[in-house]
């Protein structure tokens, strides 16, 4: 497909002196994210523990969802919406957008961006998209009027699994061309997720039940995650370690991250969280997650998954991480 400029704004990011040395230094990326109070995509520099957001590389932006590594992002302008690439090089590459689903306002990422799910609300339909060097194609939609609206939507590493879940009814998936069949009942699914090896993990909020499923997709219980003094239980995201050792649950109800361990199904830790998480995005191939929404003034809460779960904060500035 025809590929061209994106005209947004955007600048140019310098590296700063390395200290005594003279010159410059390389400062990595640890990936990007979207700040609708300025309506900017920032990306985000350093190592886990020692990052910050710096200044903004695409400006005057409706919304956007950026794919772990920051390989692609979906991005929303007052006049379109598009796939563009190449977010660490100076001028994003926009994708020729033809066939894409009218107003979309869900996007779920492969782990290594190489598909993307989009879903408008507003028509009911769900889409797949394959993203190839600086390429899109896209898969005829499915309407899902009839089923439901999705709480959660997660696509397999591969592309051809898709899975979602229905309040009142539980969850489905779409394996390849096939209709969404019902793979387990559940009253509220609120996550779900795929392992890089193509596992699925789903977690339904009204009975705490997480569930585990085979390669022929079918159902078995992994954990029921324990109430915390009476507290809610809301569940905003499920996640797997780098390595698969853990399975990790994002809890808004009681601000906390468990960590589950996959060989033997049993509670390993418990992370508690300052802030209030809202998400849980893949922010990098590496097992890198956000928890919340990129503000004004807010800090970020990184997970980072690489090896033992740890949370750290990201400053809003390069100035406050100084």
């Amino acid at each position: 497909m025809m590929t061209h400029r994106l005209t947004c704004a955007f600048l140019v990011l310098l590296a700063g002196p390395a200290g005594a040395q003279t010159g410059a230094f390389y400062v990595p990326r640890a990936g990007f994210v979207y700040q609708s109070s300025s309506r900017t995509l920032r990306p985000l520099l350093g190592v886990p523990g020692a990052t910050y957001m710096s200044a903004p590389i695409l400006s005057d932006i409706n919304a956007a969802s950026v794919a772990p590594g920051g390989k692609w992002a979906f991005v929303t302008t007052a006049t379109r919406s598009t796939f563009i690439s190449d977010l660490s090089e100076a001028a994003p590459v926009e994708s020729d957008s033809n066939g894409i689903i009218d107003a979309v306002d869900r996007v779920a990422w492969s782990p290594d961006a190489s598909f993307a799910v989009l879903y408008s609300s507003s028509s009911a339909r769900l889409q797949r998209v394959r993203l190839t060097g600086a390429h899109v194609s896209v898969d005829e939609s499915i309407d899902l009027a009839s089923l439901g609206t999705p709480s959660t939507i997660a696509i397999s590493p591969s592309g051809r699994q898709i899975a979602f879940g229905i309040a009142g009814a539980g969850l489905y998936a779409i394996d390849g061309q096939q209709a969404a069949t019902l793979l387990v009942s559940m009253t509220s699914p609120a996550a779900a997720t795929f392992s890089d090896t193509g596992r699925l993990y789903a977690v339904d909020a009204e009975t705490r039940r997480i569930v585990e499923f085979g390669a022929d997709l079918s159902a078995a219980d992994f954990a029921i995650a324990d109430a915390f003094d009476g507290a809610q239980f809301e569940p905003v995201g499920l996640a797997l370690s780098a390595a698969g050792r853990y399975l990790m649950l994002t809890d808004k109800g009681t601000r906390t991250v468990r960590v589950y361990a996959t060989a033997t199904r049993t509670l390993a830790d418990i992370l508690r969280l300052d802030l209030e998480p809202v998400c849980m995005e893949r922010l990098s191939a590496n097992a890198t997650f956000i928890l919340n929404r990129a503000h004004e003034k807010d800090w970020l809460l990184v997970l980072d998954a690489t090896d033992q779960p740890r949370v750290y904060f990201v400053p809003a500035t390069e100035e406050e991480a100084r």
